[in-house]
């Protein structure tokens, strides 16, 4: 059943575990490219925060997906998107920064459609 209220929205574990993955993937995108203009030794602080965000993007969607699993609306696109985040977003790094920027980017509009699709 969709939800009619923002307090039922709100209140829908997915919603939440989707709503903090678009977060931290905004957060992470940030965090990406403010560490592109500065020193060696700053630049490895960022990375690894870099890496922390991207961790809690991957955890939050994976919560999302066990939540959809449980309320049995099984969604392929949705776990295509997570394919996605898990290989081509990882990879683009070693091709090009600015490529992986774009492709992280699109991620972010892939999990913002996954959760339109799938709650609303």
């Amino acid at each position: 059943m969709n939800p009619a209220t923002l307090q039922e929205l709100f209140s829908s574990p997915g919603f939440l575990a989707i709503f903090f993955a678009i977060l931290l993937t905004i957060a992470n995108i940030v965090v990406g490219v403010s560490i592109l203009p500065r020193r060696q030794r700053e630049r490895e602080k960022g990375f690894w925060i870099h890496r922390l965000l991207f961790a809690a993007v991957i955890l939050c969607y994976a919560v999302f997906l066990f939540y959809l699993h449980q309320i049995s609306r099984p969604s392929i696109f949705a776990n295509i998107v997570f394919g996605y985040l898990l290989l081509a977003v990882p990879l683009s790094r070693r091709l090009n920064v600015t490529l992986h920027a774009v492709i992280a980017s699109v991620g972010l509009v892939l999990i913002t459609v996954v959760a339109v699709l799938n709650l609303v």
